[in-house]
């Protein structure tokens, strides 16, 4: 039998990964949203699949557009299946195509371009789509609103959808059309007058909007001063729940609440006082119980997420819903010019409610992360995932406590969950055998029904990983993996070592088949992660362990796992290269300012002066909740920023960042840069056009490995593989 070949640079248009699911009420099916990756158009996509759940077919592909799918949602009798889609607009193609047959010239570009955004690369907005799996052919579509459906829901029906999207006015209209064709500045008056993937933000505000599905007609839901989202139907049809923040100034806290309406618009109601941040909700099957997922300190980013209950009928209605800060003693919002003697304290200038939610936190004592919508069951438990000691996993939550359900090994995490009756199906992620589909017997064992990446990873061979712990001297245990190039799972010899360290800071790595982490193997590096202090999974204190105090705790704990490594004879002492994205790419930052251990570095989008980065980031309140505001705390943002050693860098750095990058901006790139330029630090910075934070572009994701392969090269590093590289240039790195 012949050697497998590692993976290949080109496997990336080959890969791709579950991004959501829905299972039909009867569960014979679940519908699955896939994102994978097209060569020609260099773009990423999204799919929608129907997949049988009892394994009696294949994966059944229903879109085959260059389009992005997401929130897919069936009927209640499982005929329909209702996706978010930006496929073209039906009428517009109608149009086209009328036009063409009778004759008519196309517009020309420069007719087009004044459609498009600045950029010129504006698309269709995603708009309601339905299928009717009975009938079948292409989807139907039900909305036409302008500036696109944000997120929607099916009533119990299946004749109507409530759906949220921004209600701009008509002078903002103007305003907006005016942007769209370069013939207006930027008008910013809002506090958060930024967020990455969005740009500038406007004034316009989203509202809610009933749909006829047959008929297309549209009527409004709620209207005011305030912006509502994320509905959902009542099982029973009666009410729809959504969230708003309606103390009047949202920009300056995260006190978003859950509320309900009748479909006729009267009965507006309140779930919560303004006490949590609620982020999803979900009605029991009988409509008498609301489960929300809710952060107990709205504020503050460290506050792990909690699942809680309240009975529907606790609601207090609601006299004026036009009025805003009812329910507040005081919005806050405003730092006062003299702070007290605390300074990250006295800017914490939160809304005071005067009333207090009526929750059962089922959560309590769990001290771990809910992280997606829950699912309830016929006997009034609930299903969620949650993360665990770096791993994502499915729980079942009742007021008896909470189980883990799926999966029992160490070396499988979750990326989405489905439960209908008796039926249940994940989607899980593994380093070696990348995205499935499976359903769960009672037995706790699964039944694969789909593995879409079969035929990639019959010809390829992958790395093996490892967990283990270790202690840096001032902390608690942290956990690490080590993955290991093929051939190489004994460990038996010293590898040269790639050092990667995760974003967030509050998030953590799991298991899950990673593009850039496989071609590092396949060039035969050692890949250690090490989930440190401020991760997510192990606990809120060892997350707020690094709240307001960023840098010491996490590069001692990334330090103990090279050093454990090391020790076990994994890792090459004299061949140490480090990299990291976003927080990891500060992380970086900062242990290059700190060790000269590492023969080179490659941060990408992170950043280096967090005085400059606050007000041109997206990120203020997190900043004023950790650390106070800069002109009234200067000296801890300056000591904790990685600028802070800037004198002691001395290994070579390629810097990465995305040219509209609003979460690590451009401009912090740019000082690093600057910075090592004039201490003669070899460097150098690239910049990816029309890139926000995270990279969409396919061939600028295989760009930022090609380049990252290269700079370790030039530097000690292994030598890039012709053949794992075949058909990519070698890109400038000096």
């Amino acid at each position: 039998m012949a050697e497998l070949e590692p993976l290949r640079l080109a496997d990336l248009y080959r890969m791709g990964d579950v991004r959501a699911m829905a299972i039909s009420a009867d569960g014979r099916a679940a519908a699955v949203i896939w994102q994978g990756f097209r060569k020609e158009a260099d773009e990423r996509y999204e799919s929608l699949f129907l997949v049988p759940t009892a394994g009696s077919g294949p994966a059944h592909q229903l879109s085959r557009t260059a389009s992005h799918e997401s929130a897919p949602a069936f009927s209640l009798d499982g005929r329909y299946l209702a996706v978010l889609s930006t496929r073209p607009d039906e009428m517009e193609v109608a149009e086209a195509k009328a036009a063409q047959k009778a004759g008519a010239q196309p517009k020309d570009s420069s007719q087009e371009a004044d459609s498009k955004d600045g950029d010129g690369a504006d698309e269709p907005r995603a708009q309601v789509w339905i299928y009717d799996l009975v009938a079948g052919g292409e989807p139907r579509q039900v909305t036409s609103w302008e500036e696109g459906v944000q997120s929607f829901s099916l009533a119990p029906d299946g004749l109507r959808l409530v759906f949220a999207a921004p209600a701009p006015t008509a002078e903002e209209k103007s305003y907006l059309k005016a942007l769209k064709k370069g013939k207006a500045p930027f008008v910013l008056t809002r506090t958060q007058h930024k967020m990455d993937g969005e740009g500038f933000t406007d004034p316009v505000l989203t509202h809610l909007f009933i749909a006829d599905v047959a008929s297309r007609e549209v009527r409004p839901l709620t209207t005011g001063p305030a912006s509502e989202g994320s509905p959902l139907w009542s099982p029973a049809g009666g009410d729809i729940a959504f969230l708003s923040n309606r103390t009047g100034d949202p920009d300056n806290n995260r006190r978003q609440d859950a509320w309900l309406i009748r479909p006729d618009a009267t009965g507006i109601r309140r779930l919560t006082q303004g006490d949590v941040e609620v982020w999803a909700a979900a009605f029991s099957l009988d409509g008498q119980q609301m489960a929300l997922v809710v952060n107990t300190h709205p504020e503050d980013s460290y506050g792990l997420y909690d699942l809680a209950v309240v009975p529907v009928a606790k609601a207090t209605p609601v006299p004026d819903f036009t009025r805003l800060g009812d329910g507040f003693s005081s919005v806050g919002g405003l730092v006062p010019d003299r702070p007290a003697a605390d300074p990250v304290r006295s800017a914490r200038v939160y809304p005071v409610p005067t009333g207090r939610s009526e929750l059962t936190i089922l959560t309590a004592d769990f001290d771990r992360p809910i992280e997606s919508r829950p699912q309830w069951d016929q006997d009034g438990t609930i299903w969620a995932l949650a993360g665990d000691r770096g791993q994502t996993r499915l729980a079942r939550i009742s007021t008896k406590g909470v189980a883990w359900v799926f999966p029992a090994d160490r070396m499988t995490s979750l990326r989405a969950f489905g439960r209908s009756g008796q039926v249940t199906v994940v989607a899980t992620a593994s380093d070696s055998g990348g995205p499935e589909l499976r359903r769960l017997g009672a037995d706790g064992q699964s039944a694969l029904l789909w593995a879409p990446l079969a035929p990639l990873l019959v010809e390829r061979q992958l790395g093996s990983t490892r967990r283990f712990s270790c202690q840096a001297p001032d902390g608690p245990e942290v956990e690490c993996f080590a993955l290991f190039p093929p051939g190489h799972a004994d460990g038996s010899a010293p590898l040269p070592a790639v050092v990667m360290i995760h974003g967030g800071p509050m998030a953590y790595d799991e298991p899950g088949l990673a593009f850039d982490e496989q071609v590092l193997l396949a060039h035969g590096y050692l890949v250690l992660k090490v989930n440190y202090r401020g991760s997510t999974s192990y606990g809120e204190s060892f997350c707020r362990s690094i709240q307001g105090d960023w840098g010491p705790r996490e590069h001692a704990d990334v330090m103990a796992c090279l050093d454990a490594a090391i020790d076990q004879g994994w890792a090459d002492p004299t061949r140490l290269f480090i990299t990291g994205f976003s927080q990891g790419g500060i992380m970086t930052n900062w242990a290059v300012g700190h060790t000269d251990r590492f023969r080179a570095g490659v941060s990408e989008h992170g950043m280096w002066d967090y005085v400059a980065a606050f007000g041109t980031d997206d990120c203020h309140l997190w900043w004023q909740d950790d650390l106070g505001v800069p002109w009234q705390n200067e000296a801890t943002y300056r000591r904790i920023s990685p600028a802070s050693a800037a004198a002691n860098i001395h290994t070579p750095l390629l810097i990465t960042a995305g040219e509209h990058d609003w979460r690590c901006p451009l401009d912090q790139a740019e000082l690093l840069y600057m910075t090592l330029k004039k201490r003669g630090v070899p460097t150098a910075l690239v910049v990816y056009q029309d890139e926000h934070h995270a990279i969409s572009k396919p061939k600028r994701a295989i760009d930022r490995v090609l380049r990252m392969l290269r700079w370790f090269a030039a530097y000690g590093g292994q030598p890039v593989n012709d053949a794992t590289a075949e058909g990519f240039p070698s890109p400038t790195v000096d």
